[in-house]
């Protein structure tokens, strides 16, 4: 039987609702509407909005939330089954978030299987699932699935037919971009960029086009690829993406995709879901139809249609409860019927307890088979996960140094520490930092050398550093600014300065 389904993409400046009917043939486009949210604009009022003049009820709800709510991460496992990651994958970023596990809801993405799992981990706070789940419930709406913006998009995209197999999506949009680097068909890395200032909006077809979107645009692919970069970097490898798709506000401006492949010096392509035979639509939707502004909300909604493997923020007490049956059938009048409800009853409670008491006594004796092939070497068993957690613990031992954890030394600290030693009267902008356990490399620019000589002064006298380098210190193309690169070497002496 056709289904509705509705995807709700919500960002930080636009809400867009698209309504899809899925059936043999493939997919109907029934209804679809895209609000703006002003400044300091309020998201209920979006989302009443939304909904007024259009029908937009369907059978299904699938929401996404704005990408740069979510933290994200990439490390090693080494499990390959992902009921033993899920386990214990909250205590392996622990010490990496600047918040506690418990107010965290954690998922991830398999990236490669090899002698060790490579994972893509995304962690949200509770307390703003809440809210939005909260915001949606006041007008009716309780989503299946709460994605993270632009990946469904991109999960559809990578099944397509055509896609080289490495490559850049890049959701191009007024407050915040997000960009997706996926390697082999899978997604490798995810990260969201603000710009000051963000997209102007003007018309398309404005001669100031290339001249507003340029520099954004510029410094939006500096940071792409920088970053892809530090990733290279930090994995050991050499990244060479073959494409660059782009969607979002940006895809708007005519010049986008010239500038881009002028920028990243790769091939661009706009992104057109609606391009894809199996998805059709009628007269009316296809005059309101904008695909930048739509296509994360039409994947939402297919989304459910393909059964799509991806993200799912509505886990632990934000779960979906299952849908109560009843009974379907009228119970005849009489002594009779009620002792026999009374007997299924009783029958019930007695095999629901037995499976309830069985289930448990699996889970436990599966959490210590899970222990037992993990740590061979413990023989005394009392309290499994406690004493996993120690065993945890212990291994990473030797990571104790790594930023983020020991004794309050986390990297809020450590940024807190730097940005204090840095003379507020210098004009200096940093555009890299990469912190591992022994070594803080800092790039960026300002005025002249000797503000560079006054940077490294300043760092010199934090206790948190045995030694500050100058790397390199040379002027840019331009001959305006000084691009350096300063070594601090970590001290773990102690906290204080």
């Amino acid at each position: 039987m056709p289904r509705k389904t509705l995807g709700l993409d919500i960002n930080e400046d636009s809400i867009t609702a698209v309504q899809v009917i899925s059936g043999l043939k493939g997919y109907q486009i029934t209804a679809c509407a895209h609000v703006m949210i002003e400044e300091n604009g309020d998201l209920d009022d979006g989302l009443r909005r939304i909904f007024e003049g259009v029908a937009l009820k369907s059978d299904t709800c699938i929401t996404s939330i704005p990408a740069g709510d979510v933290s994200y991460r990439n490390l090693q496992m080494p499990f390959k089954d992902p009921r033993k990651i899920r386990k214990t994958l909250p205590y392996e970023i622990d010490s990496m978030l600047p918040f506690p596990i418990e107010e965290l809801i954690v998922d991830f993405a398999i990236i490669d299987r090899s002698d060790q799992t490579d994972i893509l981990a995304v962690s949200i706070k509770k307390a703003v699932v809440s809210e939005y789940l909260t915001k949606l419930e006041a007008i009716g709406l309780n989503p299946e699935i709460l994605d993270i913006r632009c990946l469904p998009l991109v999960s559809w995209l990578l099944r397509c037919e055509g896609v080289p197999d490495h490559g850049i999506i890049l959701d191009i949009c007024q407050k915040r971009s997000t960009m997706v680097l996926y390697l082999r068909r899978r997604i490798a890395l995810i990260r969201t960029f603000a710009l000051n200032g963000g997209l102007v909006a003007i018309p398309p077809a404005d001669p100031a086009t290339t001249k507003e979107i340029g520099p954004y645009l510029e410094s939006l692919c500096k940071m792409v690829r920088d970053t892809i970069y530090a990733f290279g970097r930090q994995n050991h490898q050499v990244f060479y993406p073959e494409k660059v798709f782009f969607t979002g506000t940006g895809a708007l401006r005519p010049d986008t995709g010239p500038l881009l492949s002028q920028f990243l010096d790769l091939p661009s392509e706009q992104i057109n879901l609606v391009e894809d035979k199996r998805i059709r639509m009628n007269g009316d939707v296809a005059q309101a139809w904008n695909a930048p502004l739509m296509d994360n909300a039409l994947s939402l909604a297919l989304r459910e249609a393909k059964r799509t493997q991806g993200f799912n923020f509505r886990r632990d007490e934000f779960e979906v409860k299952g849908k109560y049956l009843g009974i379907k059938k009228e119970l005849r009048k009489g002594v009779i019927s009620i002792m026999v409800v009374l007997a299924f009853l009783a029958a019930d409670m007695g095999i629901g307890y037995y499976l309830m008491k069985k289930r448990y006594r699996n889970l436990d004796q599966e959490i210590k088979k899970v222990f037992m092939q993990t740590f061979p070497d413990v023989k005394r068993i009392v309290d499994p996960l406690a004493q996993m957690k120690i065993r945890i613990n212990q291994i990473k031992g030797p990571a104790a140094t790594y930023p983020g954890i020991d004794g309050g030394r986390n990297v809020l600290d450590l940024l807190k520490n730097i940005s204090k030693r840095i003379p507020r009267s210098l004009d200096v902008r940093i555009t890299r930092m990469i912190i591992d356990p022994d070594m803080v490399r800092m790039s960026g620019r300002t005025t002249t050398f000797n503000a560079v000589d006054n940077i490294k002064n300043g760092l010199e006298s934090s206790a948190l550093f045995d030694q500050v380098t100058i790397s390199s210190a040379n002027l840019d193309r331009k001959g305006k600014k000084v691009q350096f690169e300063i070594k601090l070497k970590r001290s773990w002496r102690g906290p204080g300065s």
